[in-house]
C-alpha cells in the first residue's frame, strides 16, 4: 500500500472517530448547569425581575446561557470593566445599571427573542418613563474579544450613545 493511501485512511479514521465522539456527547443527557460563583446570582438576585424598575436611564445587560466558556466569561469581564471604568458616575446616580442575566433560566427565555440573542452578548437598553424605547445588541463583542482595548472602546461608545438618547 502506498504511503499516501495509508495517510488518507488514517485521516478518515480520525475524522470518523471525532464524529462518533461528538455524536455520543450530543446524545448524552446534559449535565445540570454549573453552580454560579456568585451565590446571589444562583439565588436569582440580579435577574431583571428582581430589580426595581427604572424610570429613565440605560440598562447594560450581559446575557449568557447555562454553558459558559472562557470566551463568554471574558466578554462578561471586559464589558463589566468597560461599564464600571467609563460610567462610574452614571452607575452611582442610577442613570445606568449593569445586569447579568442567564437567558436560559425559566422566565428569562423571552430575552432571547426580545433582543435577538443567539449567543452570550451585551445589550444596551434605553428606558424612558418606565418603558423600553430603544435597544442595541452589541454583537461585535465576539469579533473584538481578542483586542481588549477595542472591545472596551466599543462597549463604552455604544453605551454612551444610548445614554445620550436618554438626556434629549
Amino acid at each position: 500500500m502506498k504511503p499516501k493511501n495509508v495517510v488518507t485512511i488514517g485521516l478518515l479514521m480520525f475524522v470518523g472517530a471525532c464524529i462518533m465522539v461528538l455524536t455520543v456527547k450530543a446524545l448524552r443527557p446534559s449535565a445540570p448547569p454549573p453552580v454560579a460563583a456568585n451565590p446571589a446570582a444562583a439565588a436569582g438576585v440580579g435577574s431583571p425581575e428582581a430589580e426595581e424598575p427604572m424610570d429613565d436611564g440605560v440598562i447594560a445587560y450581559y446575557f449568557h446561557g447555562n454553558t459558559r466558556c472562557p470566551t463568554c466569561r471574558a466578554i462578561e469581564s471586559y464589558a463589566h470593566e468597560a461599564v464600571q471604568a467609563g460610567f462610574a458616575e452614571q452607575l452611582e446616580s442610577g442613570k445606568l445599571k449593569w445586569q447579568v442575566v442567564n437567558y436560559e433560566l425559566p422566565g428569562n427565555e423571552h430575552f432571547a427573542t426580545d433582543y435577538e440573542i443567539f449567543a452570550p452578548t451585551v445589550v444596551v437598553v434605553e428606558i424612558s418613563d418606565g418603558s423600553q424605547q430603544e435597544w442595541k445588541n452589541l454583537d461585535r463583542v465576539w469579533e473584538l474579544v481578542d483586542d481588549k482595548d477595542a472591545f472596551v472602546q466599543y462597549v463604552q461608545s455604544e453605551t454612551e450613545t444610548m445614554l445620550q438618547g436618554t438626556s434629549g
